[in-house]
Parts: C-alpha cells; structure tokens; sequence
C-alpha cells in the first residue's frame, strides 16, 4: 500500500530538558518524518529519549531547537487550540479518573469541539460510538473504567484518541503491562486505523517482536540517533543487530528474533524436515546444540499421521521419546 503525504516531521530537532535555567541535550540532530496510513514504531533501549521524543512532538514539552512540523505546519504556529484537531496523546501514565464509564472516558476526546460546558451534540454522539465500536468495546460503553481488564483499558484511550478525530495519532508505550495476545491485539488495531481509516500512528514500544513483525516503519533510537526504515531496511544493514546485541545476546537477521549467546555448542546430527524439524531444531539449539550432519549424536523424527517420535541414537543405542521434552531431557548437558 503506498503511503500519503507526510504529516508529521522533525527538522534538525534537539530534544531534553531545562532544570534551573540549564539545559540538558537527550539528543539532537533529529529529522525524521511519518505519513498517512503508515504505523510508525518507535523502539530503543531505555533512557534513549523515547518518551522526551514523543512528548516534544505534541508540544507537552518544549524543543530545545530545530523544528517540529504537522501537517506542514511548525507546532508553534498551531496555536493550543489547533493541535488537538491535528494530534492526539496517548500515555501510560495511570488514569486519574475514578467512577466513571467507559463510554464517559472516550467521550473526554471530543473536548476540541465541544462548548464550554463540554455537552456533546449529536456529531460528538456519533463520533463516540463510532470509536467504540472500531476499538470493540462497544458493549463495555455502561462499565465503569476501574472493572475492566488493562488491555480494554488501552482500549477505551485509544477510543478516545479516535473521538478526537485526529489524523495523527502519538502513543507512548501503549502495549505496557500487557499479556503477548493483548499486545498484538492493540498493534492490530493501530495498524487497522492506519489501513482503513487512512491514521498515522507513532507509538513507542519494548516489544521488538510486534514492531518488527507490523510495523511499516522503525524509529531505532540509540545513543548516536535515530535510524529510520522499513525493519526489514534495518534488519539487511545490521543496524538492529548492533543496537540491541551483546556478549550474551545475538540477533537473527533472518528470522528478526534474539537469543542467548550459547558459547559451548555440542555436536548433533538431526534428520528431520518441515516444521516439525525446524522446532526440533530450535529446541536442541537452546539445549547447546549445534546441528552437524556428521556427528556421533544423532536424533531422526518418525511422523506417522498424528503420532510423533523422537529417536535419540547414540552410540548404536535407540531410544524413542514421545516429546521433545522427553528428548532433551535425556540428552547429555550442553551449554
């Protein structure tokens, strides 16, 4: 799909704080840009400056130079009362509302449009219950924000951010404190506003997994910068490689996953295909395998219909195992 005009950028951006008339530089030199319909995955070690970033993009905090620009327009000429039209904010910081429904919560985002009472006209009605629903938790409307799950809680802000009818959408950390089902759930709904409802969305992340395997586009924040690309972009120039390893952690380019660097790998040979092998291969990898065809070690996986065996040979002795379990379980210790 190819993506819009850009909507939000930064230009030679330095970003940190001001603490008793100094400044602190988190980082600078930063320019980078996001589009229309694209997901924008901002990920990094802590303390890079994720969260300054973000917050500084939406005008919660001053730059300490260079220029923020949405829409084509620099954020300081939008005035208070246009930003809330152009961006929404969506933090984990917990919520300070008490006694109220969910419905009263998603409802909070139509504040750029209403009065100064904050009644809502049938347009901001309308506006709720759309978000509601595209967020699925239309039928939580009438439950109070305190007894529902964290991941509909992440719900209901998003919610609130679609209410706003922005077309950029800014989310710091938004899968926090989630379970593995609920985090893709969230990123598979950021990802459904950018394709069908046309949303720019950044949002900041810990999850490598979700942003490299859904993201359009990776914000890598290290102590030298930013690089932006496509993850697959980062992955082919090493540069994921190089921000996250260490001597106990190595990266694969391929499969854009981590693992514990196992430095004492024993000899093992494996005849086994399809995914029943590639498993079988990764679980003796873990055990401190290495796969050698030639090896004295040998393991042969028997698939007959629904039945698995796992056939350990070792020194002319056959055992069968009936879990990969049970297989690793009896091998002699690696690493």
């Amino acid at each position: 799909m190819g993506r819009g005009n850009v909507i939000a950028e930064t230009i030679d951006l330095a970003i940190g704080y001001v603490t008793q008339g100094k400044s602190r530089t988190v980082m600078d030199h930063l320019s980078l840009a996001a589009h229309h319909g694209e997901l924008v995955a901002l990920i990094g070690c802590n303390g890079t400056g994720k969260s300054t970033l973000l917050r500084t993009m939406v005008a919660l905090q001053p730059s300490l130079d260079g220029t923020v620009r949405l829409e084509g327009r620099d954020i300081h000429t939008i005035g208070r009362s246009g930003l809330p039209r152009i961006v929404s904010f969506t933090s984990t910081e917990p919520i300070a509302l008490r006694n109220i429904k969910v419905r009263e919560v998603v409802a909070l985002g139509r504040f750029p449009y209403t009065n100064w009472i904050g009644s809502l006209n049938a347009d901001d009605e309308r506006s709720v219950n759309e978000a509601l629903e595209v967020t699925g938790i239309l039928p939580l409307a009438d439950r109070n924000i305190d007894n529902i799950s964290d991941g509909e809680r992440q719900r209901a802000l998003i919610a609130r951010s679609l209410a706003q009818d922005t077309d950029l959408l800014v989310m710091d950390e938004p899968t926090a404190f989630l379970d593995l089902p609920s985090r893709y759930s969230i990123v598979g709904l950021l990802r459904k506003l950018t394709r069908e409802k046309g949303k720019c969305v950044i949002y900041s992340t810990h999850d490598l997994d979700t942003a490299i395997n859904e993201a359009d586009r990776l914000w890598l924040m290290t102590e030298e910068g930013v690089s932006q690309g496509a993850p697959e972009d980062l992955m082919i120039s090493g540069t994921l490689a190089r921000a996250f390893e260490s001597p106990l952690l190595s990266f694969s380019q391929t499969a854009g996953t981590f693992s514990f660097v196992r430095k004492r790998l024993l000899p093992i040979a494996l005849d086994s295909t399809g995914v029943v092998g590639e498993l079988t291969e990764r679980a003796l990898r873990r055990s401190g395998y290495k796969i050698m065809p030639d090896a004295d070690l040998k393991v042969m996986v028997n698939e007959t219909g629904n039945t698995t065996e796992w056939i350990l040979i070792n020194n002319l002795q056959r055992e069968c195992y009936t879990s990969l379990y049970n297989l690793i379980s009896h091998l002699p210790a690696g690493d």
